[in-house]
């Protein structure tokens, strides 16, 4: 990580949110910059009257011009993002809610002082996941800490192609360390064993942040026809047949992620795979014409909303989503939906609940909420870092 000497300086009145420690310094809260800076660069942020309020990595092209790692006089230096990443890997070994799996999230960005940077752990294998021009710069650090503090056989990076492209920044993924697993890496989580294609699956390869979700599930899928929209490679499927659903419908449009999903099932036995059936086409589709009957459904839609301009367009595709499975739901049915967006949050999440609930003239009861597990800790200054909303809505009548 370079360190330009550069010198951000807000505009009068726009250092409140950085007195507060938010980490994001937007582009229209700055009023010039001293020095040159490249992307990247470790810079000093002022207040309008030359206080010093902190350090971060800087984005001259992106809307999001400074992420903040040190507030105040805090120190920042190299050391300093070593030991945060030897704290976030050794929060997790030792957390009490994230026991009996080999699959986790080591680093969750702005919930782990690192704003920018995510690492996910598949059983021996490491994921980096770069979303800013900085942490590309100093990937090789990033790597050396990695593999001394955990050990693993493999890391492979695999950049944010879309928040890189809002730094005018690119990156191809490749290999830190290690052999890349030719073949989606095994892992177990609390008894289920999945497949993931941590090379070329979305994201990293399988979403850690259902696990808890993935939990309810099997504990009340029992005896239930089980419909899973948006299934990508069966990660809710299996947690509802290792709970004994009666039956499961996997409905995805990926042919790649449902072909996984396949390799999934079939690693529980030729009984419980006989209770699957993969059906290939958009979920919002299946919804709006085939829904019916089906005692349990989960809806975990890819994001919607990742502007706050696309909030009501999102807000009304996730009513229609929900309409459709309140009017066919039989009685008792249960109905597990999702946001996995910050701009709908729970609030407005519930309030699209009850609109489609009171639409379909169905008696709706909020039994849980749900949102990530530990491993994806959210700063309480950093609100925006809380994108996952799950509710378990109960139906009667």
């Amino acid at each position: 990580m370079s360190t330009s000497g550069a010198r951000i300086v807000l505009l009068p009145g726009r250092e409140a949110s950085v007195l507060r420690r938010h980490p994001w310094v937007m582009s229209g809260a700055v009023s010039r910059v001293d020095g040159d800076a490249a992307a990247g660069d470790l810079v000093r942020v002022l207040a309008a009257d030359g206080t010093t309020l902190g350090h971060g990595h800087y984005a001259p092209q992106s809307q999001l011009r400074v992420r903040m790692l040190a507030f105040g006089d805090e120190a920042c230096s190299e050391a300093v993002i070593a030991e945060r990443l030897r704290s976030a890997i050794a929060a997790r070994a030792a957390h009490p809610l994230l026991a009996d799996t080999n699959a986790l999230r080591l680093v969750n960005a702005e919930g782990d002082g690192l704003p920018g940077l995510v690492v996910d752990r598949f059983a021996d294998v490491i994921v980096v996941r770069a979303g800013s021009a900085a942490w590309l710069e100093r990937s090789s650090a990033v790597a050396d800490v990695l593999r001394e503090a955990t050990g693993a056989r493999a890391a492979l990076a695999r950049p944010d192609a879309a928040a890189l492209r809002r730094e005018g920044a690119h990156a191809e993924p490749r290999t830190l360390w290690g052999e890349p697993p030719s073949e989606p890496v095994a892992l177990d989580e609390r008894g289920r064993r999945y497949l993931a294609d941590v090379a070329h699956g979305q994201k990293t390869g399988f979403y850690l942040d259902q696990r808890d979700a993935r939990d309810l599930v099997q504990r009340i899928a029992a005896g239930r026809r089980v419909l899973d929209l948006f299934s990508y490679t069966g990660g809710f499927a299996l947690a509802a047949l290792a709970g004994g659903a009666a039956h499961v419908t996997l409905v995805d449009s990926s042919r790649d992620a449902l072909a996984l999903a396949r390799r999934n099932l079939q690693g529980l036995g030729g009984a419980a795979e006989a209770r699957a059936e993969l059906t290939e086409t958009d979920g919002f589709e299946y919804a709006r014409k085939h829904a019916r009957g089906f005692e349990l459904a989960i809806a975990d839609p890819p994001p919607l909303a990742r502007r706050k301009a696309d909030v009501p367009r999102a807000a009304r595709a996730h009513k229609d989503l929900l309409l459709h499975l309140f009017r066919e739901a039989p009685p008792a049915a249960s109905v597990l939906a999702f946001s996995c967006s910050h701009h709908i949050g729970p609030e407005l999440f519930r309030k699209i609940a009850f609109g489609a609930a009171l639409d379909a003239g169905r008696d709706a009861r909020v039994t849980a909420e749900l949102g990530a597990p530990a491993d994806h800790p959210v700063s309480l200054f950093h609100p925006e870092g809380r994108y996952l909303t799950g509710l378990l809505l109960e139906l009667r009548g």
